[in-house]
C-alpha cells in the first residue's frame, strides 16, 4: 500500500506561503545603491494610505477622520494641520484650501500650472518682478535660482534663461562661482581655473560663517590664480557671447589687484576697492571669453564671476550639491545686503527638496521653521525682490509594485505650501506641473530623467524650464 503524502504537501505549501508573507517584514537590502524589491504577496490588495497619515505625527486626528482621509488615497497630513473641506465637500488640509482659494483669484490656464501669489500684493510678491520685466529694455532684470543637484550644471536654468532672453533680450550665462564640480559638463560656458581654495556652506570644517552669503560659496586665491570663461552657444544661442563680465569679492581684504583679459587680449588691471561689503569690477565689449588673473590676493575673499548684459534678462544658477538651503538661514545679513547692492535680484526662486525628502522622513517641522526664517531674512535685506518657493519635484522609490512616488515627497510639498502661506510669498507646484504622481517614471521612460528616478537630464531640464517659463509668462501677461 502506497503512503499518502498529500498532508505533507499541504504543510509544505503552507510553510512556503507563511515564509513569503514573513519576508515582507524583513528590512530592505541595498547593494551599491541598488535596493532589492520588497517581497509583498499582498501588494495588489494592500492600501497603505493610512500608514502615511499615521506616520505624519498628527495625533489629533480621531479614528473616524483617519478612515475618511485614508479613503482619499495618500493625502498627507502634517503635524499641526487643520482639516477642512473643499467646495465639493471633500476633506483636504487647510494649506490646500488656502492655496486653492488663492488660485481662483489669479490667472488660470488649462495647460499651465500657475504660480500662486500668497503675498496679498505685499513685499515678496510677484508684482515687483513683473514690473521689472516691463522695464527690461533699459535695465537688467536678474533671476536667482537657488537649488541643489536637481539644477546643478545649469540644468533647467539654461533653457529658462534662453526662453526669457528670446522674449526680453539679454545674453550670457549669468553668475558662476569661481570653481565648480560641474564645469566640465555645463553646456552654456566652458569654465577653467587654477590656484583657488573653495569653501561651501555644507562643508563641516573650514567654512567661516562670517563670509556666508547668498551663493553659499567663497574662495581664497593664491598669487597668480585665474578663472577663464569661454562662452558657448551651440544649444542655447543667447549664451554665445555677452557684453559685460564682472568679478565679485568681499571688501575688507586689503589692497588686492586683478588683471582682466578679454578675448585673449589684456584689458586692464584693477585695484580691488575694499570700502563696500561686496565689491565688483567690470569689463565690457563684445565678449566671447574673459580671464581674470589675481596678481595680488592681499587676503581678498572672492565670490564669483559673471557673463551678461546691462539690459534684458539674466538667470543665475546658484546650485549646491547636497544642500538643503540652510545657508540662507545663517547668511550674514551685511553680506546679503552687499550682494544685493552689487548684483540685485528681481526674483529669487527657491528650489530645494531632494535632500529633504527621503524614505524615512515624516516630520518637516525643522524644515518649515528654517525655511520661513530664511525667507524672512531675504525679505528683510532684499525688500524689493519677488520670491517663489517651488515645490519638490516628483521622486520615485522602488516598491513591491514597481517605482512609485516617494511618500515623503507628498508630505514635503504640504510643508512647502505651509511655508509659502506663512511667509506670504509665491508658490509654484512643480510636482503638479510635471504631472503629479508617477511623472518622474514617465520622464525616465522618455530619457528626460536619470535611472535614479530623481535627477533630470539636460532634455528633462529643458522640459521643466518650459513649464516654469509658461507659469511666469501666464502671471506676467495678466499682471496689473
Amino acid at each position: 500500500m502506497e503512503k499518502n503524502y498529500l498532508n505533507r504537501v499541504v504543510w509544505m505549501v503552507l510553510a512556503v506561503v507563511l515564509g513569503l508573507l514573513a519576508l515582507y517584514w524583513l528590512p530592505e537590502v541595498s547593494i551599491g545603491g541598488w535596493t532589492m524589491r520588497k517581497v509583498d504577496l499582498l501588494a495588489d490588495i494592500r492600501n497603505d494610505s493610512s500608514a502615511l497619515v499615521l506616520a505624519s505625527g498628527d495625533s489629533t486626528i480621531d479614528e473616524a477622520k483617519l478612515k475618511r482621509i485614508a479613503a482619499l488615497d495618500k493625502l498627507p497630513v502634517l503635524e499641526g494641520s487643520r482639516l477642512t473641506h473643499d467646495k465639493d465637500g471633500n476633506i483636504i488640509t487647510l494649506e490646500d484650501s488656502i492655496i486653492n482659494a488663492m488660485m481662483e483669484l489669479g490667472p488660470k490656464s488649462d495647460s499651465v500650472t500657475a504660480i500662486v501669489d500668497m503675498s496679498g500684493d505685499e513685499q515678496g510678491g510677484m508684482e515687483a518682478f513683473y514690473q521689472a520685466l516691463d522695464n527690461c529694455s533699459s535695465r537688467q532684470v536678474r533671476i536667482a535660482v537657488l537649488g541643489d543637484s536637481f539644477i546643478e550644471g545649469d540644468i533647467m536654468t539654461s533653457m529658462l534663461r534662453e526662453l526669457l532672453q528670446q522674449r526680453f533680450g539679454g545674453s550670457g550665462c549669468g553668475y558662476l562661482p569661481i570653481t565648480s564640480i560641474t564645469s566640465k559638463i555645463r553646456l552654456t560656458v566652458r569654465q577653467s581655473y587654477e590656484g583657488w581654495i573653495q569653501h561651501k556652506a555644507i562643508d563641516r570644517n573650514g567654512y567661516m560663517s562670517t563670509y556666508n552669503n547668498l551663493t553659499g560659496y567663497y574662495f581664497n586665491a593664491t598669487t597668480g590664480a585665474w578663472v577663464n570663461l569661454l562662452a558657448t552657444g551651440s544649444r542655447y544661442p543667447h549664451t554665445s557671447s555677452c557684453t559685460k563680465s564682472s568679478l565679485y569679492y568681499l571688501g575688507g581684504g586689503g589692497s588686492g589687484t586683478v588683471t582682466a583679459y578679454v578675448n585673449g587680449e589684456r584689458y586692464r588691471q584693477f585695484a580691488l576697492d575694499t570700502s563696500a561689503p561686496v565689491g565688483r569690477v567690470d569689463v565690457t565689449g563684445n565678449i566671447k571669453s574673459v580671464k581674470w588673473v589675481v596678481d595680488n590676493p592681499a587676503s581678498t575673499i572672492f565670490l564669483g564671476t559673471s557673463m551678461d548684459t546691462d539690459n534684458g534678462v539674466t538667470v543665475d544658477n546658484l546650485s549646491m550639491r547636497s544642500s538643503r538651503g540652510k545657508h540662507l538661514l545663517d547668511a550674514n545679513n551685511r553680506l546679503l545686503a552687499g550682494f544685493d547692492a552689487a548684483r540685485h535680484y528681481d526674483l529669487v526662486i527657491i528650489m530645494y527638496g531632494l535632500n529633504i525628502a527621503s524614505k524615512e522622513r515624516r516630520d518637516f517641522t525643522t524644515y518649515c521653521n528654517n525655511t520661513e526664517a530664511a525667507i524672512a531674512n531675504i525679505k528683510q535685506v532684499m525688500p524689493s525682490t519677488s520670491i517663489i518657493l517651488a515645490s519638490c519635484s516628483d521622486r520615485a522609490e522602488r516598491t513591491s509594485d514597481g517605482f512609485r512616488t516617494m511618500k515623503s515627497v507628498l508630505g514635503l510639498i504640504q510643508a512647502q505650501k505651509r511655508v509659502a502661506i506663512n511667509s506670504r510669498v509665491a508658490f509654484w507646484n512643480l510636482y503638479d506641473a510635471m504631472g503629479g504622481e508617477g511623472s518622474i517614471v514617465d520622464m525616465v521612460n522618455r530619457h528626460e530623467a536619470s535611472s535614479d528616478y530623481t535627477h533630470m537630464s539636460n532634455k528633462g531640464g529643458d522640459h521643466i524650464a518650459r513649464l516654469l517659463y509658461n507659469a511666469l509668462m501666464l502671471g506676467y501677461d495678466n499682471h496689473k
